[in-house]
C-alpha cells in the first residue's frame, strides 16, 4: 500500500508540474533560444511551443488514467474491466504523443529519441493491459465455477 500511495502522490506532483511547465512555457522557450544562442524568431518559437503543448494534452489524460488506476488498486479494485480500459487509454495515449515527437524530430532531433522512447512505453503498457485483460477473463470465468 505504500508503493500505491506513494505512486498517487508522484502522479499528482508530475500532473501540476505539467501545469506549471505549461503556464511557464512561452517565458522558458525564450530563455532556453537565449541559453542555446538560437536566433530569436517566431518561427522557430511557435511550432517548437505547439509540439509541447500537443504533448501535454496525452501526457494529461494519461496522468488521470494513472490516478485513477492506482485509485482503483488502493480501493483493491484490480482485476476488473474499467482498469484494461485506464491501461489502454493510457497506451493510446503513449503512442500519441510518439507520433508527435516522432513528427517533430525537424525541428528538434531529441524528439525523435524521445518519441521512441513513449512508443516503447506505450507498448510496455499495452502488454501489461493484455495480462490484465486475460486476468479478468479468467477471473469471471473462475467465479462462474461452482
Amino acid at each position: 500500500m505504500k508503493s500505491v500511495r506513494l505512486s498517487l502522490v508522484c502522479t499528482k506532483v508530475v500532473m501540476l508540474l505539467i501545469i506549471v511547465c505549461a503556464v511557464l512555457l512561452p517565458n522558458a522557450l525564450e530563455r532556453y533560444m537565449d541559453f542555446a544562442m538560437i536566433p530569436m524568431d517566431i518561427s522557430n518559437l511557435y511550432p517548437f511551443m505547439a509540439i509541447l503543448y500537443a504533448c501535454c494534452i496525452p501526457a494529461m489524460a494519461a496522468l488521470l488514467c494513472l490516478h485513477k488506476l492506482l485509485t482503483n488498486i488502493k480501493n483493491e479494485i484490480v482485476f476488473v474491466a474499467g482498469n484494461v480500459k485506464l491501461l489502454r487509454i493510457i497506451s493510446w495515449c503513449c503512442f500519441a504523443t510518439a507520433a508527435i515527437l516522432v513528427f517533430a524530430v525537424k525541428y528538434y532531433l531529441l524528439f525523435g529519441v524521445m518519441g521512441v522512447m513513449f512508443g516503447f512505453i506505450g507498448l510496455i503498457t499495452r502488454v501489461v493491459k493484455n495480462v490484465i485483460e486475460e486476468a479478468v477473463r479468467l477471473k469471471a470465468e473462475n467465479e462462474l465455477t461452482i
